[in-house]
């Protein structure tokens, strides 16, 4: 008797999982499986392979300005993890969904700052780093979008190790 009552818990139990996982919302399903907030600033990436993540424990590290200045549009998203190690994307002039080349030759910057070492990996300045951001949407509340790019330290360009940044996404709520 004993066991029939456990088999009938455990049937339970899975049909109920079962059910659960059968959700019509796929995408609210997904986001919520890459811990990715439903409103809010956030950026998730991966650094040499390793996550990155600004949300720990259900709340969000990251923020998020937007300001006028007399040159144009500047937007700055900054996100920490739950070492410390931190990514920003510093936009300077995009105000228009699309996508975008971010190297040395343009005035936005993408970076990548371990908490340990004191340097930053950035496409800011060394010869060779380079970064796509793909804005997906953007309006005077909002950017979203994704990115990826190679950095390397500013202040020691040429014997830089290269920092890869990969499969990155963003939300930078103003």
């Amino acid at each position: 008797m004993k066991t029939l009552k456990n088999l009938a818990k455990f049937g339970i139990l899975s049909i109920s999982l079962f059910l659960a996982s059968c959700s019509g919302d796929d995408a609210a399903a997904e986001a919520v499986s890459n811990n990715i907030p439903g409103s809010g600033s956030y950026i998730m990436a991966k650094v040499d392979g390793a996550d990155f993540n600004s949300v720990i424990f259900g709340v969000t590290t990251a923020s998020a300005t937007r300001m006028e200045t007399g040159v144009g549009t500047m937007i700055t998203i900054l996100a920490a993890n739950q070492n410390a190690d931190s990514i920003v994307i510093n936009l300077m002039g995009i105000t228009a969904t699309g996508t975008y080349t971010i190297d040395p030759s343009v005035d936005s910057v993408l970076a990548f700052t371990p908490v340990t070492g004191g340097v930053s990996y950035s496409t800011g300045e060394c010869s060779g780093t380079t970064g796509t951001l793909v804005v997906t949407a953007i309006d005077n509340a909002k950017i979203e979008g994704t990115f990826s790019f190679k950095g390397k330290d500013s202040d020691t360009c040429p014997s830089s190790a290269m920092k890869t940044v990969t499969e990155g996404s963003f939300r930078g709520v103003f």
